[in-house]
This record gives structure tokens, sequence and C-alpha cells, in this order.
């Protein structure tokens, strides 16, 4: 059962919070298997736990899902709008960033092109002071030109491209300029109280050849998409390219091989993350090294302490992380089937505790954003759901309870049946299944 408080309508402000006061109510928002979770920060540190799915995915809800990647970033108008990497109905329909009303309804969507076909890979979101939005694009992930990308967003935020008020659609956005199109593997961005904007980039990119590095870029930026802007040039896709760019390689460091995630520490420091040998490091607002807060008790994969790929700072001060769970298979290194969402918290003299899990056995966590707001009472599995019951129509068949086997036993993905995964653990378990055939035998409960 989806539930969608949480005061989102009421926030004012931007995402990025950091600095002396008094904390506020906030949620963990950690998209993973194409879904939007949400965990209650107060919950976290003094459970029980409180949790939802706030969006959920497209294979499961085809009529209000959506499926969601990436940062989650709080749109400074005082709407509670936020926007998310999102990629329904891809590669037919452009990947992009998805704009949301406070409840999780889908109210516009912005679409750039991508050197990556036949789909770009959206993630990182960031606003600065004067409500510009940027955003990043993955590009090639591993091999192949480094082709991620820096785009820079124009207000009006809502709608969709296209036909008016159409969604799917195959048309994209005309209202950005891409400020950088040659990143290596980028994902994660910030804003400083400058306006400058971070970005990790986790392998050799144009401003950094010799490997993964976090890379600054300063104002001046365009003022509009064109040429009247500051945006004249034309990338190879035929879109608007900024015409000058102020850009540097801000951190470069070896204890940082490949960074994935940054953010900003209530000291005015850096946390950046480094995805493939699972540490988390601290740097000045002059990019020296000061600490690891976060490093594997052992080399090799997995790492018991997680891969870092997204990171975020609550009003506290304690650092959160999406784990990517790495491991090496038959195809290389990629996500195992274990990721996490894990805390660090601080104590008073600021030494980091060891990793604490708040949810483990998600799919492909890849990201976490701090937004004020809360979860209230009863949240997740609240209602009466029949496990098995694959179209909703208040009965298990025999052919779902074929699926439900076909998912245990690793021959079907659990997205061809989420009801199977009663307990939310992206599983088909055993005990799910004894649940789905009672439900056949028996009806669904009412």
């Amino acid at each position: 059962m989806l539930r969608r408080d949480g005061g989102l309508a009421a926030v004012l402000g931007l995402m990025v919070l950091w600095g002396p006061g008094p904390a506020a109510a906030e949620l963990l928002y950690a998209p993973e298997g194409n879904r939007l979770r949400r965990y209650d920060i107060d919950s976290i540190k003094h459970p029980p736990l409180r949790q939802d799915i706030f969006i959920q995915r497209a294979s499961a809800d085809p009529e209000h899902g959506r499926d969601i990647n990436g940062m989650i970033c709080l749109v400074p108008d005082g709407t509670g709008r936020f926007i998310s990497g999102e990629d329904t109905g891809q590669p037919s329909v452009p990947p992009g960033w998805g704009v949301f009303d406070p409840d999780g309804t889908q109210v516009g969507k912005l679409t750039a092109t991508y050197f990556v076909l036949p789909m770009g890979d959206p993630f990182g979101c960031a606003f600065d002071s004067q409500g510009r939005l940027f955003t990043t694009e993955i590009g090639n992930d591993v091999n192949g030109p480094a082709n991620g990308q820096l785009i820079m967003w124009f207000p009006p935020f809502v709608g969709f491209p296209g036909a008016p008020g159409t969604y799917p659609n195959a048309d994209h956005s005309n209202n950005f300029c891409k400020i950088a199109i040659d990143l290596g593997t980028s994902t994660s961005l910030a804003i400083d109280e400058q306006d400058r904007v971070y970005v990790a980039s986790a392998r050799g990119s144009g401003p950094n050849p010799n490997g993964g590095s976090v890379i600054r870029f300063s104002p001046p930026f365009p003022s509009s998409p064109d040429a009247a802007g500051g945006c004249g040039r034309v990338d190879g896709l035929g879109s608007p390219l900024a015409d000058t760019t102020h850009v540097e390689v801000f951190v470069s460091d070896a204890h940082l091989p490949t960074p994935s995630g940054i953010a900003r520490a209530h000291n005015g420091n850096w946390y950046i993350g480094s995805v493939l040998n699972g540490t988390i490091g601290e740097f000045t607002p002059e990019g020296v090294f000061v600490r690891r807060v976060l490093m594997p008790p052992h080399p090799g994969l997995p790492s018991d302490n997680g891969n870092p790929q997204g990171i975020a700072v609550d009003a506290d001060g304690d650092l959160y992380f999406a784990d990517l769970n790495l491991v090496i298979g038959p195809g290389g290194i990629g996500p195992g089937d274990n990721g996490t969402v894990r805390w660090i918290h601080f104590d008073e003299a600021g030494a980091p505790s060891d990793p604490m899990i708040i949810r483990d056995h998600l799919a492909f966590p890849d990201a976490v954003s701090v937004l004020p707001g809360s979860i209230e009472g009863c949240t997740e599995n609240c209602g009466t759901t029949c496990t098995g019951d694959c179209n909703n129509d208040h009965m298990v068949t025999i052919e779902e309870l074929v699926t439900g086997v076909n998912i245990a036993l690793g021959n079907a993905e659990i997205t061809t049946c989420d009801l199977f995964d009663a307990n939310d653990d992206s599983r088909a378990t055993i005990e799910e299944l004894v649940a789905a055939v009672a439900a056949a035998l028996n009806g669904c409960p009412q």
C-alpha cells in the first residue's frame, strides 16, 4: 500500500543543507530496482524504521508507476515539486529527468540527446542559488569514449516534450544547453555557495584523461539555450552547446580512483565516494585530502563495508550511501543481488561509525538524497494484498503460480510479478510461494 504524505508541499529552499541550526524532519530518498523508496531519518536513528515505496516501478503499476533512477532534487520554488532521473518505456521513449508533484504524480519531463544509443542514462541533479537546474547523464559506463554530459536547463520545468500533455512520446526538450559532453561515467553532482558545479567522473574524461576525478565548473553559465545567451555551439547530435566553459579538476586522488558520489559536509568540506574500492574520503574546500571516513576492511570484492555509488548528508551531519554490492562474475565486475542503503554516524569528536545497514536485498541502489519531510504511521504493507495475484483480479491462477516458481528459480525477473515479493526484498521465497498457493486454494483476502 502506498501513502504519499510527508509534507513536501510545504517545503521551501534548496536540497543541500549545511551549517548550524536545529534538525528538521527529513526523509532519505533512495531509488532501487526502478522504484523510489523513502526512509524516515528520525526512525533510522530511533527505530522502528518507517519506510515506504513512494513511486512504484512501471512494470508493477502500469497506470501510475514510473521507472526512477539517480538523485532526487527539490525544485526551489516552494511548490514541493521534485526532479528525478526517469526512464519509463525506454528506449522507445527517451529517458530524462521527470518532474513530479509532491504526491509523486509526474507533471513534466526534461529530455535531452544522448551519445549512447539507443538510450541515455540520466543520473544527477542539483539547483544553484538562482534556481538554475544542472543534471548529469552518465554516458558510456565502462568502455568506449568519455561522452557523459553536464546539462543546464531553463524553466519552465513542467510539461512534456511533444504534443501538449502527452506521455509517452519520442521527442526531446528544447530548453537546455549542454555545458560538457566529454565526461567519463558522470554520476553525482553538487553545487557550492558560489554556484560552482562539482561532477563525479569515475573514469578518464576530457578535463582529466588520466583517470577518475571530481571536475568543477564555474560561472558564468549561459543565460539561455541559444547564441544570444552564450549557447551558440552545436554538438554532434545537433544540440546546443555552451560557447565557453570554465572547468578544472577539483580532486584526482589515489584514495578515490572511481569517484561516484559527492556531498557537502557540515564543516564546509566535501565527502567524495569511490564505488570500485569502497571508499569515502573527506576533502577541504580547496580539494586537499583530509581523511577516509569509509574504507574496506580488506581488499577485493565484495566489500563488507559496501561500494558507495551515491552519497548524501542529513541535517545532523550524518552520512548515507547507496551500496551497489559489487561482485566479480562471469561478465566481469557488476552489482550483486544484495545492494544496501547504509548510514554512517559521526560522534561528538567527529569520528565516523562503521556503516550501518538501513535496508538490504535491494536491486541496484544507485543514489540517495535527503529532503525535508516525514512518514507517520503505517505506510508499507498495510493493506490486504494477495501474494501471487499478478494481474490484480483478486484470484491466483495456476499460470501465476508457475510464474512465481520461475521467479524463485531465477528463470524470470521479479518485475514479471511484483506481488510474489510480499516482503519487498526483490525475491520470491518459499514462504511467498506457499502464501500464493494458499490464496489459490482459499481465495484472496477481502
